[in-house]
Parts: C-alpha cells; sequence; structure tokens
C-alpha cells in the first residue's frame, strides 16, 4: 500500500458521501472532509507512516517466546522497533541513523 493507493481507495468508497470531496486540482490536499464547523482539507503525504501503529516491543517479545509452535513461528523474524532502536539508512546525503518508531510528535518535528 502507498499514500496514493490509499487515497484512490478513499475517492472510489466516499465520492458519493455528503461529508467527503475531492478538493480540485488547484489544491494542496488530497481530500476534504466536511466536519461540523467546517471543511478540512487534508494532504496523504506520509499519511501510512504517520498512522502506523507498531506494536510494543514486549507483546513481539512475548509471541516470540511462545510455547505454541505455529504462534512463536509467525512471529521470529519480527523485528522490535523500541525507543531505543536505530538503524542506519544510506541516503544521498551519506549515511544517517534512523531512530525508532515510538517517537512524540515534537521530536518527530524536532528532527524535520
Amino acid at each position: 500500500a502507498t499514500d496514493k493507493t490509499f487515497v484512490d481507495k478513499l475517492l472510489a468508497q466516499h465520492t458519493s458521501h455528503p461529508k467527503f470531496e475531492k478538493p480540485d486540482f488547484r489544491a494542496d490536499a488530497h481530500f476534504s472532509i466536511i466536519h461540523y464547523a467546517d471543511k478540512v482539507d487534508y494532504s496523504a503525504d506520509q499519511w501510512l507512516m504517520k498512522n502506523m501503529d507498531p506494536l510494543n516491543e514486549n507483546v513481539v517479545s512475548i509471541l516470540q517466546a511462545s510455547t505454541d509452535a505455529f504462534v512463536s513461528s509467525m512471529w521470529k523474524d519480527a523485528e522490535i522497533v523500541g525507543m531505543g532502536a536505530a538503524a542506519a539508512v544510506d541516503t544521498m546525503f551519506g549515511s544517517r541513523t534512523r531512530k525508532g518508531m515510538f517517537r512524540t510528535v515534537g521530536q518527530l518535528y524536532k528532527e524535520q
């Protein structure tokens, strides 16, 4: 799934809903929702990443250590991403460290 396919699904399923609108081509938004007070435009850029719900590292550890062979085999390759997790990512600007997924909104904006 990508942000574009997410928007495509929204448009396909909700275009006829009276509270859902597709902005015209000049708008920066990908879709709009009419709330009680006013219309709110939404951009789907990085939507899936921002709304990802990673599992708690304790839950993954418990599932990996399950005595049920089927359950433990399903989770044997799962990566645990916690506050201290970091991975090196190569970018066009060189190698940099990507921090874990459990960051606060303030931390995310500070890094930008």
